[in-house]
């Protein structure tokens, strides 16, 4: 009786993790084409913005100025033309790694959310074992998605200069989402331990890895002096 009780709950479970899972999927898919195309126009617009500055006659200052830094100035028209590039031109399979990689930033925040989450609902767990019900789906989720956003994350990557913070940030995502993977595995096998002591150190880890990869990530866009106060 009890092992059938145990069953039972074990079922119920699964069936609660796959509709949760459905569900994200499907909100993914569906919001991704709109944050693509936005994204899109955002850059056509900047491209002409830039193309039209570009046509402008400068003054002297300005153009001594650019004398200084011309290989800037010819990496920013560059990245202009790129951006306003005819995709129609481009083959199948360099517009689809393109826009994988562009969903990057869009699944890259599920496992930031997952992980750290499931770690607070695990401590909280062990006191009171009704907040731990979540754990198993927090951290089979995250383990789905950590490897897709670092996937996503090199195919971004496909032809940028090369830069010891983008190097750091690939590799440490490469790890980042094979861990991921095996605490999902994890978690799927054995979900009685969900709120052990093993468990906890490694979605402590987990998090602290996920929190320094956001940190190199920003860099990329923002700086390595983003942070300072």
């Amino acid at each position: 009786m009890q092992i059938a009780l145990e069953q039972r709950y074990l079922w119920s479970r699964i069936k609660v993790i796959w509709v949760a899972l459905a569900l994200t999927l499907a909100l993914l898919f569906v919001a991704s084409p709109a944050l693509a195309h936005k994204d899109h126009k955002k850059k056509q617009a900047e491209a002409a913005k830039m193309i039209q500055q570009a046509a402008q006659p400068s003054a002297p200052m300005a153009i001594n100025s650019a004398s200084a830094a011309p290989h800037a100035q010819g990496n920013e028209m560059m990245d202009g033309m790129d951006m306003g590039m005819d995709r129609s031109k481009m083959s199948f399979f360099e517009r689809l790694f393109g826009w994988l990689g562009r969903l990057h930033p869009l699944i890259v925040h599920f496992p930031i959310a997952f992980f750290p989450a499931a770690l607070l609902t695990a401590i909280a767990g062990r006191r009171k074992p009704a907040f731990a019900a979540p754990v198993q789906f927090l951290v089979v989720a995250g383990g789905i998605f950590a490897p897709l956003a670092a996937a996503a994350g090199w195919l971004a990557g496909i032809g940028a200069d090369p830069d010891p913070v983008l190097a750091y940030h690939r590799w440490l995502g490469v790890a980042i989402g094979l861990a991921g993977a095996g605490l999902g595995i994890w978690a799927w096998k054995r979900p009685w331990e969900d709120r052990g002591t093993g468990m906890i150190a490694a979605l402590s880890m987990m998090t602290i890895a996920i929190a320094a990869q956001g940190f190199m990530g920003a860099a990329l866009t923002h700086g390595m002096d983003h942070m300072m106060f």
